[in-house]
């Protein structure tokens, strides 16, 4: 229960101010397509993906913002996407995976599900937090947390686990899914992100703030 409120209260109404990572993945997608966005929260990016012609599907936690996502003109369910996604099988050319795959709990058991979800060829678009970010990696030199949550509380994100390229690429290919793109946003220099580097970020993905990969079912 203490979950949940948290989560409402949380994402009912919550605006994603990562500019950068949402315009890769709307980058990213095609147009003409059947897509869901997973975790849709009110629906910023889903709007985005149907203004290119799209038709946008979205499922989330909260009821607050699937009636947000739902005014967008997006069609939107609530569902526990730990337990199941609540669409046909063979039915989407793409899903989106927004900041998802650090909140699961069954990773191998979820991207199944999702694969199930996409027809021949489909694809997935994940974005999540990268732990081996330039930063992280001279917190853990000098000894010092990098940013990692040991704690659920209303002022933390919720993230169970944390990935790098390596293990986010080892987690797709056990689960048959082909790496087609891998990018990061940006390099944060500073703990709030005001200096940064969009350049050094195509440059050394490896060391952005977030590992965005689209890959193909197989």
């Amino acid at each position: 229960m203490k979950e949940k409120k948290i989560i409402e209260k949380r994402y009912a109404d919550f605006i994603p101010g990562d500019k950068e990572r949402i315009e890769k993945i709307v980058e990213l997608t095609g147009t003409g397509e059947r897509i869901l966005d997973v975790g849709c929260g009110t629906g910023l990016i889903g709007k985005k993906i149907k203004d290119k012609g799209n038709v946008v599907y979205g499922i989330d936690f909260s009821k607050g913002a699937i009636n947000n996502t739902r005014k967008k003109g997006i069609i939107a369910r609530v569902a526990d996407i730990q337990k199941s996604i609540p669409f046909k099988n063979n039915f989407f050319d793409g899903i989106i995976l927004g900041e998802i795959i650090e909140h699961i709990y069954d990773t191998d058991k979820f991207l199944q599900n999702v694969r199930k979800k996409l027809r021949k060829g489909g694809y997935v678009i994940i974005t999540t937090p990268n732990l081996a970010t330039f930063g992280r990696r001279i917190l853990l030199l000098l000894g010092k947390n990098p940013h990692i949550e040991y704690y659920f509380r209303e002022d933390s994100a919720g993230h169970i686990r944390y990935f790098i390229k390596d293990t986010l690429f080892k987690l797709l290919s056990d689960n048959r899914f082909k790496i087609e793109k891998y990018l990061s946003d940006e390099i944060n220099f500073n703990a709030k992100g005001t200096i940064k580097s969009k350049f050094l970020a195509k440059v050394f993905p490896s060391l952005g703030r977030s590992i965005i990969v689209k890959a193909r079912k197989i």
